[in-house]
């Protein structure tokens, strides 16, 4: 057996079908072993977009995604994904290939030789400040201990990538399984120590006892842990308001009690509001970022902040004050919590909740007449974005990255019906769209994946269209014609004066032929240019069962409410 055999055969043990790749040169034998072993590879134009269709599809599946990359330029190209998975802690495991060990950089420990083979780089020292683990097997007989550890660090913790570098030499050696070494990790540390437990419930009971404004928030930890029945069931015995960070927004229907959506500089008015009010925060697998709690960290300048999370250094960074920081994995954590509190139910708290309402209702999110110019050419975004919202189904994922649809998004989008999301949600690049909406189709083959690009978004990760198309992937891709950049605009126009830099007749953005595209990609190409039977055109657009590509026209004088003031 070779080693990129036993690499295949590791691969189908931990059920892992699928894998995102772009073959080349210095990865040619495990491609090959990728064919011969049945696993379903889905060909991307550009080593850029691998990881970030891998971080969707190990969202949504809850389960580790693979990518696999070529040598030197290959594997740089992918630095991008892999920064965006770092960041959003999702769980992904890169695989790339590499020049014979003997011509590596890495074999001559110096860090002067820039390179040694045939475009070869010495990418390991490159990607481990962006991953969990980074090593290059050297040895045949250390694939399955590293193979073992790259698993086992991508999928527990706090969840992130990690990166296997496979020489050529290495991929073709064949060895004997039963002599491989295997990894052990090391057994948890004593965070959940069941007195310490105890002690910081009773706390946490005696501060939900003593408050008069109490939240929930919910962040990524929650997720990441797989306690979503747990959290659901907290929410109905704490019954107070609820808050979700970007990540989460799709967690619990917007339908049910006590939810209020997202909070933050891209958040609404009235969540806002309930944070300012809030005397005490419980928080669960947040990190408190700046877009969440504002840049000068005021959100919660009147509560007492609890917050539980499985990464001891968030809880200690500068920035947002916590209390009581509480060192635990939610995922041992959240049942121990719902067990205790059933069982010491909390104070009502009906004035705060129904003092939350009436912000709710007195701030709504407001959606303009869809005709807002003269012409009647144009809709306003957020009507669009409403109505896409509402129409959908429970088999709906909405995916978005940087920019208007972005933002417009998180603040309209009630969640409903067990619709998902999966957005480019920490590192705000542009042009994950595409490769997300990739990795989701292939994590839910029998979802339909509503995914929202801007016209500027669209030309960074564009080649990938032909992956859409070739794979009859049921991806409605709806690309905002706005004339480019809008969101950038709306910075511009605040704080610059109407001063920018990226003037469609500086730079030649926003003057795509959508169209022109969309055939050249073999996508049928679907116009709306107004709100004319907007619904019904929306509901024939999501009942297609087919790749679509989806031209909207809105104003390129868009506001995005809220998008540059601070707490």
């Amino acid at each position: 057996m070779r080693v990129v055999d036993f690499i295949v055969k590791f691969l189908k043990e931990k059920k892992i079908n699928d894998i995102f790749m772009l073959t080349g040169y210095g990865a040619m034998y495990l491609n090959d072993a990728v064919k011969i072993a049945g696993i379903k590879y889905y060909a991307t134009r550009n080593e850029a977009t691998a990881p970030s269709m891998a971080s969707a599809y190990a969202r949504l599946k809850n389960k580790v995604g693979v990518a696999c990359v070529t040598a030197g330029p290959g594997a740089t190209n992918a630095l991008p994904g892999l920064a965006e998975a770092y960041v959003d802690s999702s769980p992904i495991v890169i695989l790339s290939g590499q020049v014979d060990y003997k011509q590596t950089t890495h074999s001559t420990h110096s860090d002067k030789i820039r390179s040694f083979g045939t475009a070869e780089i010495n990418i390991i020292p490159i990607v481990k400040p962006l991953t969990k683990y980074a090593e290059i097997i050297k040895d045949p007989k250390d694939v399955k201990y590293i193979l073992e550890k790259a698993f086992y660090f991508a999928a527990s913790g706090r969840k992130g990538p990690v990166w296997i570098d496979i020489p050529l030499n290495v991929q073709k050696t064949e060895i004997n399984e039963k002599k491989l070494k295997k990894f052990k990790p090391k057994k948890k540390n004593g965070v959940n120590f069941r007195s310490k437990n105890e002690k910081d419930l009773n706390k946490i009971i005696r501060l939900v006892q003593k408050s008069n404004h109490p939240i929930l928030i919910v962040g990524h930890g929650v997720k990441q842990s797989g306690r979503i029945s747990e959290i659901k069931k907290i929410i109905d015995v704490l019954k107070i308001p609820v808050i979700f960070t970007r990540f989460t927004n799709d967690l619990v229907s917007h339908d049910e009690k006590f939810i209020y959506g997202i909070s933050g500089i891209k958040g609404t008015k009235y969540s806002k509001k309930i944070m300012n009010k809030a005397d005490l925060a419980i928080s669960f697998g947040c990190r408190f970022a700046p877009q969440f709690v504002g840049h000068e960290f005021k959100a919660l300048s009147k509560a007492k902040v609890v917050s539980v999370d499985i990464e001891k250094d968030e809880l200690n960074k500068k920035g947002q004050k916590i209390d009581y920081p509480l060192n635990y994995d939610l995922k041992d954590f959240l049942p121990l919590f719902l067990k205790f509190f059933n069982k010491k139910r909390p104070k009502k708290f009906d004035y705060w909740n129904n003092l939350c309402e009436n912000y709710k209702k007195e701030n709504p999110i407001k959606i303009k007449d869809p005709v807002n110019n003269k012409k009647g050419k144009f809709m306003d975004l957020y009507f669009f974005m409403d109505r896409l919202g509402k129409i959908s189904s429970k088999k709906n994922i909405l995916i978005t990255d940087a920019g208007s649809n972005y933002y417009i998004g998180g603040q309209v989008w009630n969640f409903h019906k067990k619709q998902k999301e999966v957005a480019s949600y920490t590192n705000a690049a542009m042009g994950l769209t595409i490769p997300l909406a990739i990795g989701a189709a292939v994590a839910e083959p029998n979802s339909t994946i509503l995914a929202v690009t801007g016209d500027g978004s669209l030309e960074l990760n564009i080649q990938e269209l032909k992956t859409i198309s070739h794979n009859k992937f049921n991806i409605k891709l709806f690309v905002i014609n706005n004339g480019g950049y809008v969101s950038m605009h709306n910075w511009a126009d605040t704080i610059f004066k109407g001063r920018r830099v990226d003037n469609p007749a500086d730079t030649g953005d926003g003057t795509l032929n959508l169209k022109k595209i969309a055939n050249a990609f073999d996508m049928e190409h679907y116009l709306i240019s107004n709100s004319k039977n907007l619904d019904n055109n929306l509901k024939k657009i999501n009942n297609m069962k087919k790749p679509l590509f989806v031209e909207v026209l809105t104003d390129n004088k868009q506001i995005i409410y809220d998008a540059h003031k601070d707490y």
